[in-house]
Order: C-alpha cells, then structure tokens, then sequence
C-alpha cells in the first residue's frame, strides 16, 4: 500500500518493456496507495485497509470492465505471508463477488517459504484461506519453496531472486491462459471429430486440414476453467505444473517429444511432486480395478499416488493437436464420483522459446499439503496465544480464528478423503 513501493514495482515494469515491441505499463490512474502498510497484519488489511479503500478500488474496477470488449471474470494475484496481500487482497476477492456475483474470480496466491518469512504467516495465510473459500471459484497455490527450488535444480540459477521466482511463475501461468481450444484426450476421437465438424459446416478442404481452431472450441477464460475443474464447491484448490523445466544454456541442445514431456508430467502429477527434479520414479499407478490404499498415508509422509478431482492439461507447440495424453485418465487417479475428470486444450502456436511445452492445472490432493502443515504450526502458537492482540486490536475475536480453522480443517479433510 505504501507509495513508494506501488510506484518501484510500476517503474520495474515499465522498464522491463521499454525496449519491447508491444511495450505494456501498468495504467497510473489504477493505482491506490496509502500513507502506511498492514504490518504484516491481516485483520488490518482485512478490517482497516479494506473499507477505507473500498469506494476507490470498487470504481477502479468498474472502469477496467466497462473497457473489457468481452469481459470473462477476474484473475486476482496476492502473496499470504504478510498483511496487505493477504487481508486486503482477500478484501477485493469479497469486494468483486459482492458487486459481481455472476462472475467467476480465480484466486493465484503465493505461498510463502515454510521456512519463515514473517512470524504470524501461518495465521494470516490460513485466515486468507478460509476467507477464499467463500468467495473465490478456484484458487490456486504456488509455493515460494517449490519456486525457489526449481530456480535452483532445474533452470540452474544458484541465487534466484524474486524476479526469477516469478518469471517461474508467469511462465505457468501463461500456459495455462493463454488462448487455447478444446480437442478430445485421444487422438482417433479428435481427428474424428475434426471431421465431423468440417463435414456439419459444409467445408469442401481437405478434411485433415479442416482447422484446428474450428474443429475445437476456444476455451473460455475463466468461466471453463471453473466449470471444468471446481465444478464441486467443497474442493477449490488447486495447483500449477509445467514442462519442460530446463535451463536456458541447455535449450539448444534439448530434443522434444511428445512422449517425453507428457510422461514427465503425468509422474509429477502422480508423486505430487511440482518440479521434475522432486519426483519418485518409483511410485507407479497401480493396474486398473486394484485399489491406491488409504489416502490417508499422503498426510502422513507415505507414498501413494496424488489423487484427483480433475485435471485441465494445455498442450503448446507442433503436434499438439494429435499427442497422446491418455495416461492422465487412469481411473486410481480419480474417485469414481468424478464427472470429467480429464479435459485437454491445445494451440499449434509455442509458448516462448519451447518447441513443445504443456501445463497442467489439478485439483488435486497435492493443493492442500502446505495447509496441512501450516495449521498444525498454526494450531501451536494459537495454544499459546502468541501474536493474538496485535489481531485482536482491529476487530477480531477468538471466534474468528476458530472459525477460519475448523474452515480449513473442513477443505483438509474433504481432500484426505478423496
């Protein structure tokens, strides 16, 4: 909130692109700033921040969706260590699904290092959890230890940054939202599909090079992504994979596959493991009709497979539209309750500097491991009433941190289950 630190990261930005060809900077008439922070406090940003700006950030928004030539819904952005992203960025989540309740809002929150980056993190991240669970479609989780650790073992930066950390990021991100369209998780049924849609249109090409594009329908941000991966309302959470996952020095000596990448993928999802390096070849899907065990040794420190609600996989690059990807069927992955478990999107187009690149946006056990870990240290300093009145001096109760725990406790469980 702080002027100084708004205007570093707008100048950071602008600077970024300067020499770009589609130069982008943030808009300086849609900022809001305030004399002081949140102190790391979450009731502060929550309570204090949140309805004195309210009136500002409200008409901020209206501008920005009367300029939307088609508007889709909000994809918000907050860390939830500290106090501003988490309390006031969950704020704004309320604030848009009290003025917008027909939108979707899809949450991407960083979570922070488990290490410690400010004392009463786990407070303020699993206050911000609770919260987003009432008023956020989807939210998804990326970890500042597994991005920190993929800046180190995979891409080979010693020291990664807070920039660096977050080109991990945006990189995801970007394969996921990205424009796609919509084909079928085999290849026999797209290409019989591809037809059948030429034929219906009265296309007189060649019925092999009848479109992709049309052949498929466009994926609608944001409102698919709910739809396809949150459709339950008790399971919310989500998390990021991507490949490749290779250093820049390597790139020119990397030869791509299909097979390759979507294998790598399927096993990071298997082990629930968000970088390539930190997965176990070892544990392999059981044959179909044999049951996984009790999903319980997963919050225990066991291995079993990852399970999953559902999976949305984007493919990028030559051959995207005909790759095989159905392996991320496999029934132990899923409960048999799941109505779409897998659906699949793809562009012809490469992401960047990858020939072929996929990503993968799972509603899955794996989102809520952190959680778990975090209210049990939470639960600890709670016990001793550690940090309580700095929370308590901005409207809070006990109550409410009772509240936003059994919350979470209820999201743990449902996942423990799956």
């Amino acid at each position: 909130m702080e002027p100084k630190v708004v205007s570093s990261a707008m100048k950071r930005a602008a600077g970024k692109n300067q020499n770009s060809a589609t130069s982008w900077k943030y808009c300086p008439d849609r900022q809001i700033t305030q004399d002081s922070g949140s102190g790391n406090n979450w009731a502060r940003g929550f309570h204090v921040h949140g309805p004195r700006c309210r009136e500002a950030i409200s008409n901020i928004i209206r501008l920005e969706v009367e300029a939307c030539d088609l508007f889709g819904g909000f994809l918000t952005a907050q860390s939830m260590a500290g106090g501003t992203g988490s309390g006031l960025g969950t704020y704004v989540t309320e604030l848009l699904k009290d003025e917008y309740p027909s939108a979707c809002v899809l949450s991407h929150c960083i979570w922070p290092f488990e290490s410690g980056e400010v004392i009463v993190q786990n407070y303020n991240a699993l206050l911000t959890l609770a919260k987003l669970q009432e008023f956020a479609d989807g939210i998804i989780i990326s970890q500042n230890e597994s991005l920190s650790s993929i800046c180190k073992k995979a891409l080979g930066i010693p020291r990664p940054s807070f920039d660096d950390m977050n080109d991990v990021v945006g990189h995801s991100l970007a394969s996921i939202f990205l424009p796609a369209s919509w084909r079928s998780v085999r290849p026999c049924e797209w290409n019989e599909h591809t037809r059948k849609t030429a034929r219906d249109k009265g296309d007189n090409q060649d019925f092999a090079k009848a479109g992709i594009y049309g052949a498929g329908m466009p994926v609608r941000l944001l409102s698919d992504l709910v739809s396809k991966l949150c459709a339950h309302p008790g399971y919310r959470m989500l998390s990021l994979r991507f490949t490749p996952q290779i250093s820049p020095k390597s790139l020119n000596f990397t030869t791509f596959n299909w097979r390759a990448q979507t294998k790598q993928l399927q096993q990071m999802l298997v082990t629930g493991a968000l970088g390539d390096f930190d997965m176990d070849w070892n544990l392999t899907l059981p044959d179909k009709g044999t049951s996984t065990g009790a999903a319980a040794s997963r919050f225990k420190g066991g291995r079993t497979v990852n399970r999953c609600l559902a999976n949305l996989l984007v493919l990028r690059g030559i051959g995207s539209h005909d790759a095989d990807v159905s392996g991320f069927e496999h029934e132990s992955m899923y409960p048999v309750w799941s109505v779409d478990p897998l659906s699949v999107a793809m562009n012809p187009a490469k992401l960047g500097k990858y020939e072929m690149s996929a990503g993968l946006l799972s509603n899955c056990q794996s989102s809520v491991m952190c959680t778990f870990r975090a209210l049990s240290r939470a639960y600890g300093m709670f016990a001793s009433r550690a940090y309580l009145h700095q929370y308590f001096q901005h409207g809070m109760e006990m109550a409410s941190f009772d509240a936003a725990f059994a919350t979470v406790e209820d999201v743990i469980s449902r996942y423990h289950a799956l």
